[in-house]
């Protein structure tokens, strides 16, 4: 179990996100709150990943004020990602194991 589930993590973390062009502002925007929201959920429950915010949604948020939409919203989009593998470690962390 304890190997499939980081197979698993492995996995999602590596895949490729998804490659959007001419982003508008008000996605870009929608990305980002929804990468923020997601990453303060995992903050909540003591897994937010180290670098989820300094290197991704900070960088974010600085794209989306220089009006690089697309940077902002694939950045916020692997952030999200993080996030979402945060919470999903939060659930494993929560079940005994056993070996």
């Amino acid at each position: 179990m304890k190997r499939t589930v980081l197979a698993l993590s492995l996995a999602l973390a590596m895949a490729p996100t998804t490659i959007l062009a001419d982003t508008s502002q008000k996605e870009a925007s929608s990305t980002i709150n929804a990468a923020v929201s997601t990453n303060n959920k995992a903050a909540a429950k003591g897994f937010e990943w180290r670098d989820t915010y300094k290197k991704l949604l900070g960088p974010a948020k600085q794209a989306y004020a220089k009006g690089d939409y697309d940077t902002a919203a694939k950045l916020a989009n692997t952030a999200k990602s993080h996030a979402e593998l945060g919470l999903s470690q939060a659930e494993i962390a929560k079940t005994p194991h056993t070996l």
